[in-house]
């Protein structure tokens, strides 16, 4: 890539944008909640039992849906996701999550959108309103 006046300037506005978002309150209670996820020793077990968990039905899955054991794994699996879900600091870091992933997307649909209503942006939420997806296929047919 060249660079030239234009690209430096454009370099530029994405700093500038990056340290708006930073300094949003969406970012700064995104930041928060993770710390406090992170400090959290029962989210930290229940993470821990999880990953134990996972990797046992991981390695029980390689060997087909059909051996022993596995129906048992994958509901003991499931429930340690749950109890992981339900932990409060956990749910809310999620949902502080989804909103700096939603004002992201939101960013990214709004720089589309001024070039043309063609460009397709790929969204990382599969819910977020759109009519266009860059799948090619036709399965976001509006």
């Amino acid at each position: 890539m060249i660079y030239d006046e234009e690209t430096l300037y454009l370099a530029q506005l994405c700093e500038n944008l990056s340290r708006k978002i930073c300094g949003s309150l969406i970012f700064q209670q995104y930041e928060n909640t993770r710390t406090k996820m992170s400090q959290d020793d029962t989210a930290i077990a229940m993470k821990a039992n999880f990953q134990k968990e996972k990797e046992i039905y991981e390695d029980l899955s390689r060997f087909g849906e059909y051996v022993p054991g596995i129906k048992e794994q994958r509901k003991a699996l499931y429930q340690k996701k749950r109890q992981l879900d339900l932990c409060k600091t956990v749910a809310d870091f999620r949902q502080a999550e989804t909103q700096l992933q939603e004002l992201l997307d939101g960013v990214c649909q709004q720089v589309a959108q001024s070039f043309s209503e063609d460009v397709k942006v790929n969204y990382g939420n599969p819910f977020f309103a759109t009519t266009k997806s860059d799948c090619g296929g036709n399965c976001h047919a509006s």
